[in-house]
């Protein structure tokens, strides 16, 4: 037998309370009516509890602590405590600019991230370019926490203690035999290499230093371990930081959506879209980089492509730039026109792919839209427009974006990543290992640009764009160098390769097995 339904909303108020919501009596009766349609026992207190966890849970995401609690917000945490995810914005496929990727910052006292306040800016203050730093140190150094603080759990023998800068300035007449600090490479001068974390910078001596796992180049955060003498850090070894799975960082946003799209919730958790995905085990994304529209194969190859899917439609073709191969002819905006319009007509002759395929176009860094600074707007109206009129579905984003399909994440970037990285990098791996390496770097750093500002210029309050935290299930960075796979921590990261220049390849991913196929025409 239930319980009187005003004494159980008298239970909840109180319970709401204790959490530090004041909610009230009607929206009580609200929650408690809806839990006994749904035919939820609240006379179970596990049951009882764990709905209260859950409610406080998704209204602390709405960042509601201390303001007026609306119905608005508490028809959307009943949403989230009954559907687990379930969002009325849910949505099967979603392309999302990166100006509209949420802004979080990570709450030091509560271990948690909550949407920022702060509008970033396009042209933002010098503070930006310190903040900037600060935020990638704040995302890694505790992330580097949580993970010693589990192989001590599992090991008692291992001792694995973090210092600071600051520390080792006040020992400036002490040896130390053993410091391990988490930092950023700084190269003060030709050859001079300094670490540099909030509390100040150490130089570093690394002429005996062992390099481990990763590339290693000046702005990248790096676990440095040696001894400490005559105020420089004698480095025995340099590691990156420890990658953390998806599982481990989703705790510390809650009911947060820290991916980006209409919903409010992380569509990850939904067993709708679970379930959806389970069913279109056959559903496909195709990536191309470098598709040169003016080369004289291209609408030759693209035809032969077409042809082929035009049974089995993709979700979608992602196709990145540079668009052109001749990026500074004068009258390059015009032809570019014209081949989008060129390649609209193309597809439309297809209408099965018109009908269920999406297309959707990244630009590259020499494409023309805004100035070589990243994020990227899209191209521009003026050059899409003709296709757009004749082609629905044909969608041009930003550099980065990111493509959510049901509860799969993917993050894609176009960028000459790996040759920058090679360039800079303080230690070379061999070419075995090179595919491996990066993939290590780049999601140990949890960044998509791990390298100093004058190589790839970030727009500073943009920064958070470009963060891969928590993990997706796919990073696809579109590089002119050779095709590359790799994966670490559960993340899967592929270069499709330049499709004009190595013999028309790409990459085929089917998210329902996450599995990558490379492809050629």
């Amino acid at each position: 037998m239930t319980a009187d339904s005003e004494q159980l909303k008298k239970k909840l108020h109180t319970a709401l309370k204790l959490g530090g919501f004041n909610v009230r009596r009607e929206f009580c009766k609200q929650i408690v009516d809806k839990f006994l349609e749904e035919n939820v026992d609240l006379d179970n207190t596990h049951y009882f509890d764990n709905c209260i966890k859950n409610l406080c849970n998704s209204l602390e995401s709405q960042c509601l602590l201390g303001r007026s609690i609306e119905k608005g917000h508490i028809d959307r945490a009943l949403e989230v405590c009954l559907h687990s995810g379930y969002d009325r914005n849910e949505s099967i496929f979603n392309v999302i600019n990166a100006f509209d990727f949420p802004k979080l910052t990570y709450n030091v006292d509560r271990k948690q991230y909550f949407l920022s306040n702060k509008k970033p800016k396009l042209l933002s203050t010098p503070d930006s370019k310190t903040q900037l730093f600060l935020d990638r140190y704040t995302t890694i150094l505790q992330r580097t926490k949580r993970n010693f603080q589990q192989k001590l759990a599992e090991n008692d023998s291992v001792k694995l203690e973090l210092q600071t800068v600051d520390y080792l300035l006040t020992l400036s007449y002490v040896s130390l035999n053993h410091t391990l600090i988490l930092g950023s490479l700084l190269q003060v001068s030709e050859g001079k290499y300094y670490l540099e974390d909030p509390t100040g910078m150490v130089q570093l001596d690394l002429t005996h230093a062992v390099y481990y796992g990763g590339l290693f180049v000046e702005n990248s955060f790096v676990l440095v371990n040696g001894y400490y003498e005559d105020k420089i850090i004698k480095v025995s070894t340099i590691v990156l930081p420890p990658g953390e799975e998806y599982h481990n960082s989703r705790p510390l946003f809650h009911n947060l959506n820290y991916f980006g799209g209409p919903s409010a919730t992380p569509l990850k958790d939904s067993i709708k879209l679970k379930e959806h995905l389970q069913r279109k085990k056959s559903a496909s994304f195709m990536f191309f980089s470098n598709v040169w529209l003016d080369h004289p194969s291209t609408f030759e190859k693209l035809e032969v492509l077409f042809d082929g899917f035009s049974s089995i439609p993709p979700v979608a073709f992602v196709f990145m730039g540079n668009f052109m191969s001749e990026c500074n002819s004068p009258d390059r905006i015009e032809n570019l026109k014209k081949l989008f319009k060129q390649l609209a007509e193309l597809i439309n002759k297809y209408t099965n792919l018109v009908a269920h395929s999406n297309f959707i176009f990244v630009p590259g860094l020499e494409d023309p839209c805004t100035s070589y600074v990243v994020p990227r707007q899209p191209i521009p109206p003026c050059v899409t427009e003709d296709m757009t009129k004749i082609l629905n579905k044909a969608i041009f984003t930003t550099n980065p974006c990111r493509l959510q399909y049901c509860t799969k994440e993917i993050a894609v970037f176009r960028a000459d990543v790996l040759p920058k990285l090679l360039q800079a990098s303080l230690h070379k791996p061999p070419k075995s290992e090179i595919a491996d390496n990066l993939t290590r770097t780049i999601i140990s750093q949890g960044h998509l640009v791990p390298l100093p500002l004058n190589a790839i210029t970030v727009h500073w309050d943009f920064d958070y764009a470009l963060s891969l935290y928590p993990l997706p299930d796919l990073v696809v960075i579109g590089d002119k160098a050779e095709a590359y796979q790799g994966q670490y921590k559960g993340c899967q990261l592929i270069n499709p390769g330049s499709f004009c220049e190595n013999g028309f390849q790409f990459k085929a991913y089917t998210p329902a097995t996450d599995t990558i196929d490379e492809c050629a025409l």
